[in-house]
């Protein structure tokens, strides 16, 4: 499979004028509970010609066949990593790399001195709550079961920002242990399921869902940004040398 993805990543950069800085598997091939019938969920971060009058693209979104690939521009993964956002850290902290760079090595190491644990535990919320509201809370009472998988994975990373004063970790193991028993068993079961088929659908866990309601008014509190601006712009600029 990597063969075929770095080819075709190959494929994007000639076509779009770009040089792909990274690549890592992100979804839940990366959070350890793919199913058998799971796509690959790619994404990277690429630099293009920043000296040309034109906008370039923020965004390159390229599926080829179970290759779900997403493309980021550097000035666009760099402005939203100052806001702390949760994709920025999944990117970054993922143990699947099919492109590296030192770049994301140095970057992972400033996003972890620097976010602002009120705005990354907010998104997580927000994530949660997108999550639930289109995908369980509308539809009945059935739900495709996976999708409490994504909801609580987000509730886990605010209780682990919140104990451990850290980004949380990819895989979902590190971060259960966070949940009351019950729901701990309610995860892992869906889990276990959802290996065998994404298509998952039952009949909706209430308990499960009073626990998840209770995050969505919290008071994550307030934090000061901590990102050193002079030092992003250094690591931008740095990375100019890969545009040839």
């Amino acid at each position: 499979m990597k063969t075929e993805l770095i080819k075709e990543v190959k494929k994007i950069e000639k076509k779009e004028k770009v040089k792909v800085l990274f690549l890592i598997e992100s979804g839940s091939r990366a959070w350890g509970w793919e199913s058998k019938d799971s796509d690959y969920d790619i994404r990277g971060v690429y630099i293009q010609d920043y000296q040309v009058v034109e906008e370039g693209k923020k965004q390159i979104d390229k599926p080829i066949g179970d290759l779900d690939i997403t493309l980021w521009d550097f000035r666009k993964f760099l402005r939203l990593m100052i806001k702390s956002n949760p994709s920025v850290w999944e990117w970054l902290s993922s143990d699947i790399v099919y492109i590296d760079n030192f770049l994301r090595k140095k970057l992972k190491n400033i996003f972890e001195r620097d976010f602002n644990r009120m705005k990354l535990k907010k998104h997580y919320s927000s994530m949660a709550k997108q999550n639930f509201y289109k995908y369980i809370n509308e539809i009945g009472d059935v739900a495709n079961l996976k999708k409490y998988v994504y909801v609580l994975r987000s509730i886990a990373c605010i209780l682990w920002i919140e104990k451990h004063k850290s980004p949380p970790p990819k895989n979902y193991k590190k971060v259960i242990n966070l949940f009351p028993e019950n729901i701990k068993k309610f995860f892992e079961k869906i889990v276990t399921e959802k290996k065998e088929s994404e298509k998952l659908m039952g009949k909706r866990n209430k308990e499960a869902e009073k626990y998840i309601l209770s995050f969505f008014n919290r008071d994550f509190g307030k934090e000061q940004d901590k990102f050193n601006i002079n030092e992003i712009n250094k690591l931008f600029k740095s990375s100019l040398k890969w545009q040839s």
